[in-house]
């Protein structure tokens, strides 16, 4: 036991008040009572309400972290000293108390010191048990590269739009917000994935406690996203065929092979990635990102770069480039470049839906709901989207379309199959489907706006003609006993 630990630094504990043991004390009875006699719903609904519980802990941890940072730069102020350094010492006082390596406790200071001076709306969601410590942070990281300013303006719209968040794991949280970050940071973004271009690198570690070779890189992102695909399709389609190997060897080897063979003299690999973007990023230069598919948001110049032919240099932005722009300039960008359209629904964000008689999907069909969902559909997963199948089930009367289609990774795809586990597909903001995984719970899962940050509001979806005929399909399916007896 540690000197510290032991003698309590000369302190002594402050002792929690009599009410809170009491509460403590009657949480762990009701808890002893769930755990031998409670149902499947009742156990679910603890374990949530006991997340929002820890969440709220969280949250007192932050406000109560923030007023350390703030006493240690009170204290170097009235000292004069570390004047450069103005927070030291504060990180590694937080992590002692939460038993945590000090290392990346700077950066959660950083967006406690966000939380609670720019984002009011946020902090007062966090108090509330509505973000877990995850959420927070996935939501405060990116944004500590904007201003303050900013920072308090996308507060403003999160409380605008309460259900923002929704159903999202916590790699689908960073880049909504970086969708945000990205179109006042472009500029510098761009810069810096070109200075990846130059820094490009490949190492070979030994290992000769595991006997093996380390294989480390750095690539550019359009190469680098080429490759990773080319992989990931063709170990797919060898596991399919019934390829023994499990999918990272099947990758390792194909890459092995490539390297030691060398590259033949056709070469079939197909550098196809899927980018979306408005047209209005596209050609008229506005700043909204682009989604590049399996990696996430990046500057619309970018894209712009790849389909013209021509990298702006590094000590150029955007608006440099186009204040002199020349006919060299005008000559690379035109070029031949396939365009796949997805069109919205008039005055709305939303992708138009596509159907099939078919009882499996079909590949353009599967591309389309792979487009759309763009992460798999269980609230909180962060799975790439790797099966295509129906909401409701074909054999229960469910359609080959994209209403009662959704993505999912192959583990979620499987989970569904169990006993007791329903899902239906609900009107609201964008495609909603409720899942009802046979605990009594059920928890609603929404696809992601084409464009924005957010969904419009409800109402906005009546504008779509054929809405009022599929709202009347739902209510009186044409199975109903009481809509054949009318």
């Amino acid at each position: 036991m540690s000197e510290a630990k032991a003698h309590g630094n000369g302190q002594t504990p402050l002792a929690p008040p009599d009410a809170f043991d009491l509460h403590l004390e009657q949480l762990n009875d009701d808890l002893v009572q769930l755990e031998e006699h409670g149902t499947k719903a009742e156990c679910a609904h603890a374990i949530e309400g006991l997340e929002a519980l820890a969440s709220y802990i969280r949250y007192r941890q932050a406000c109560l972290s923030h007023q350390i940072e703030k006493d240690f730069v009170r204290d170097h102020e009235e000292r004069g000293v570390h004047m450069d350094d103005q927070t030291r010492g504060a990180a590694a006082c937080v992590a002692l108390a939460r038993k945590q390596s000090p290392h990346g406790m700077r950066n959660y200071l950083v967006n406690c010191r966000i939380l609670f001076e720019d984002t009011p709306h946020l902090a007062a969601a966090c108090s509330r048990g509505e973000f877990t410590e995850a959420q927070a942070q996935a939501i405060l990281t990116p944004l500590q590269d904007l201003r303050a300013q900013r920072r308090t303006e996308f507060d403003e719209y999160c409380a605008q739009n309460p259900d923002m968040f929704d159903s999202m794991g916590t790699r689908q949280i960073t880049q909504t917000v970086r969708k945000f970050v990205l179109a006042y940071t472009s500029d510098q973004e761009s810069i810096k994935q070109k200075t990846v271009e130059e820094d490009r690198n490949l190492t070979l570690e030994i290992d000769q406690q595991r006997g093996c070779i380390k294989i480390r890189g750095e690539y550019p992102l359009l190469p680098g996203m080429c490759l990773k695909r080319y992989l990931d399709e063709e170990s797919k389609t060898l596991r399919k065929k019934g390829d023994p190997r499990t999918r990272t060897q099947i990758r390792a080897d194909l890459l092995f092979s490539y390297m030691m063979i060398g590259e033949p003299s056709k070469m079939p690999v197909a550098l196809n990635i899927g980018v979306i973007m408005t047209d209005r990023a596209l050609f008229a230069g506005e700043r909204e990102p682009a989604l590049l598919e399996g990696y996430g948001y990046i500057p619309a110049q970018s894209v712009r770069e790849w389909i013209g032919g021509h990298q702006i240099p590094n000590d150029l932005t955007f608006e440099q480039m186009e204040a002199k722009v020349t006919r060299e300039n005008i000559e690379q960008i035109e070029v031949r470049t396939e365009l796949a359209r997805f069109y919205t629904a008039p005055g709305d964000q939303e992708l138009i839906s596509m159907d099939s008689k078919a009882r499996l999907f079909p590949e353009k069909l599967k591309k389309f709901i792979a487009v759309r969902d763009r992460h798999c559909r269980t609230p909180f997963c962060d799975g790439t989207v790797e099966e295509i199948d129906h909401v409701k089930q074909y054999a229960r009367g469910g359609k080959t379309t994209v209403s009662n289609g959704d993505g999912r990774c192959a583990a979620c795809n499987k989970a569904k199959q169990a006993a007791g586990w329903y899902e239906y597909t609900t009107y609201g903001n964008g495609h909603s489907i409720t899942i009802c995984p046979g605990s009594a719970m059920s928890y609603k899962s929404t696809a992601p706006p084409a464009t924005g940050y957010a969904h419009k509001p409800f109402p906005q979806l009546m504008r779509d003609g054929t809405w009022l005929q599929k709202l009347k399909e739902r209510l009186w399916p044409p199975d109903d006993p009481e809509c054949v007896a009318a």
